[in-house]
């Protein structure tokens, strides 16, 4: 493994500065209206890049074949199938082997592929309702979208990548989603600029190693989960009848998994917001919600100036609870950590974090913190309804 230089382009995260509202009231003496705070920046995932990693090449194609491009293959075929450089093909019927070479597109939906899968620097590989026999490996395609798809159907187990069992090996800087797919063996995916992993059934070890940004969310997992050397990475609603081992993973937020055997590493994501007292009064937060439930996690804050703060009956120069009191003028700098929220409550791909914070007398300011571009839309429009107060 190489460790690289992280360098300040290669930050992973983008501000959109939040709205302040004044909330109703029944504080008679108006002293709600002389309390005004605001968010001057905030950041997530700050200064995080993956660590590469080699990508593999595959056998090559699967001879002899038969070259399928600018047709659709809708007849069984015992014949191995070859997507040429540049080319396109479709597949509905039953096929052999299946290669796919640079700039290929290949969509097979409802089909079984009789032997192995591979690509190398395809365009676009899209498998859906499809039974693949043999062994899957896909090296830097652009795009790997397997859904409602069974992997190593045979059940050979004598392929070897990182460990023994592989069942399917997907490397390179690509988009790679697999969804309600099941897999007899290992799945093992590396150096993805984007990978999502849902609703899978996984007989084996699932590794996900160097990925740029990975959500894994609802899985079973009838082995280790081992993740490493990633940038950012959410980990929620999962089953693993094996360890669960985090590494060297930039930022990792999880929550809501049962690991049935031990777990070793850490896997907390931090947020970092500053908050800023514009108006005649001390600012007390008393509430702190994250994606409208909450806060669930660990918090510190402390004031810009470095001068101590009020924690609870002490002065301190970091405090670790609620209130969060903003002398008048002053700005404090709050650390809190992400939990992700239970499945049911974001979709699918998850692109940002939607933060809350409520005072004393219900004002509140609320904003998005966003993935940088490339690892998700920089939205500006509102993506979840206010609802504060009381935030519930």
């Amino acid at each position: 493994m190489v460790l690289v230089v992280i360098i300040m382009s290669t930050t992973i995260y983008f501000w959109v500065t939040p709205t302040f509202l004044s909330a109703r009231t029944t504080d008679t003496s108006n002293v709600a209206y002389q309390e005004h705070f605001q968010t001057i920046s905030g950041s997530f995932a700050s200064f995080v890049s993956s660590i590469p990693e080699n990508v593999l090449s595959s056998p090559g194609r699967i001879s002899p074949y038969t070259t399928c491009n600018g047709v659709t293959i809708s007849s069984p075929t015992a014949n191995n199938i070859y997507v040429p450089v540049n080319g396109v093909c479709r597949i509905t019927a039953n096929v052999g082997g299946v290669y796919v070479d640079q700039n290929g597109n290949l969509t097979v939906t409802g089909a079984t592929i009789n032997g192995d899968f591979y690509s190398d620097l395809g365009l676009i590989v899209s498998l859906n309702n499809v039974h693949v026999t043999g062994w899957t490996e896909l090296n830097n395609v652009g795009t790997v979208s397997l859904v409602n798809s069974f992997l190593n159907t045979s059940g050979n187990m004598s392929h070897c990548t990182d460990a023994c069992g592989s069942a399917i090996y997907e490397g390179g800087r690509g988009i790679f989603t697999m969804i309600n797919t099941t897999v007899t063996g290992q799945v093992e995916t590396e150096v993805s600029h984007y990978a999502t992993i849902t609703g899978n059934h996984i007989t084996g070890r699932f590794e996900m190693e160097s990925a740029d940004f990975g959500q894994v969310q609802n899985n079973w997992i009838g082995g280790v989960l081992d993740m490493d050397q990633n940038g950012v990475v959410a980990i929620s609603g999962n089953t693993v009848v094996g360890n669960a081992l985090y590494g060297t993973n930039g930022w990792c937020g999880t929550a809501y998994n049962t690991i049935q055997g031990t777990t070793s590493g850490t896997c907390v994501g931090n947020l970092s917001l500053d908050i800023l007292n514009t108006g005649a009064i001390p600012v007390k937060l008393v509430q702190v919600y994250v994606s409208n439930a909450p806060m669930s996690g660990g918090l510190s804050w402390s004031l810009a100036s470095g001068k101590q703060v009020q924690c609870g009956a002490l002065l301190a120069a970091t405090c670790t609870s609620l209130p969060i009191i903003i002398p008048v003028g002053e700005m404090a700098r709050i650390t809190f950590a992400w939990t992700p929220p239970s499945a049911s409550n974001y979709a699918l791909p998850w692109n940002y974090i939607y933060f809350t914070f409520v005072s004393r007398y219900e004002n509140y300011v609320d904003g998005y913190l966003y993935f940088t571009l490339g690892l998700g839309l920089q939205i500006e429009s509102r993506l979840t309804n206010r609802i504060c107060p009381p935030c519930t």
